[in-house]
């Protein structure tokens, strides 16, 4: 697939397979290099090429009538958080007493319904 630049120039997308790791690089890397303009023409003639771009971490600036409009940014995806590190995260949180809280629920809240939620629906 091909995305055809504001300067008429072809750059070829990365293909799928290598997406994962270079994404990973390319939104690590300092120094981004400078989102791409795309014509709101463009992007709606051929927005398949820019969601494959946003997905592999490019950014894009959307023009209309050779004007700045938005900028396109890809979000950056959550990453894995290794199991002994999300336990080291908890250690230090207090402990919970079961007993006091559901004390302390049913002391605030009422659990019993006065009102049917369902009437005046005409279920």
């Amino acid at each position: 697939m091909y995305l055809i630049a504001r300067s008429i120039t072809r750059v070829a997308a990365p293909t799928h397979a290598r997406t994962t790791a270079w994404y990973a690089v390319y939104m690590s890397a300092p120094g981004m290099p400078q989102p791409t303009e795309v014509s709101v023409r463009q992007f709606v003639n051929d927005s398949g090429a820019v969601t494959r771009g946003l997905r592999e971490g490019r950014q894009y600036v959307l023009t209309l009538n050779g004007e700045q409009l938005a900028e396109v940014t890809p979000i950056r995806r959550h990453r894995f958080v290794p199991t002994s590190q999300a336990q080291a995260m908890f250690a230090t949180a207090p402990a919970l007493d079961y007993a006091e809280l559901r004390h302390d629920l049913d002391t605030i809240i009422d659990d019993e319904l006065t009102d049917d939620p369902l009437d005046g629906t005409g279920l």
